[in-house]
């Protein structure tokens, strides 16, 4: 039996035609809209009627009728710090529309800017609510989504809260 030169095996591979490579992970983040397809486009006729609209990416979404948003088992109150590690590759951060949470938001922007957090908000009862945190979030990524997961899975039952891949901080 033969054996072809390593060379030739390489240069014949290369002019093979190769399937297009596909993105399997990507630790640098990824779009956030095929996780809120329930969410209202902004060519959908109920975007014409107003409403609150969410800014993500290069679309703008109507939450009008997701309102109100809730979390069972979440409440606003005061969290303990805890090391815990989790698997999370970016900082997410837990808010509500109640003045505490706003008031976190205000005090604690730059580091969760610094950190690339993410928000999620939990808990809002109505557009004013929801333009609130947006306006308190001064430029931070918050999406309108249950935190329920994350308070089962982690133990919490309180928020506003920043989850870290070390752990649980206020």
């Amino acid at each position: 039996m033969r054996r072809v030169p390593l060379v030739l095996a390489l240069g014949l591979s290369a002019s093979l035609p190769c399937a297009a490579l596909e993105v399997i992970r990507d630790a640098g983040g990824e779009p956030i809209g095929p996780y809120v397809g329930r969410l209202v486009a902004r060519d959908d006729p109920a975007m014409q009627r107003g409403g609150v609209r969410l800014p993500l990416g290069d679309r703008t979404y109507s939450l009008t009728h997701h309102l109100p948003i809730r979390s069972p088992g979440l409440s606003p109150g005061t969290v303990e710090a805890r090391h815990r590690p989790t698997r999370l590759l970016q900082p997410v951060f837990l808010v509500g529309a109640d003045p505490q949470s706003l008031a976190w938001l205000e005090a604690n922007r730059e580091r969760l800017k610094h950190l690339r957090a993410i928000g999620m908000l939990v808990q809002a009862e109505n557009e004013a609510k929801i333009e609130q945190a947006i306006a308190a979030a001064h430029g931070l990524p918050l999406i309108p989504a249950s935190g329920e997961a994350f308070a089962t899975a982690l133990g919490i039952s309180h928020y506003p809260v920043l989850i870290t891949r070390e752990g649980i901080q206020p």
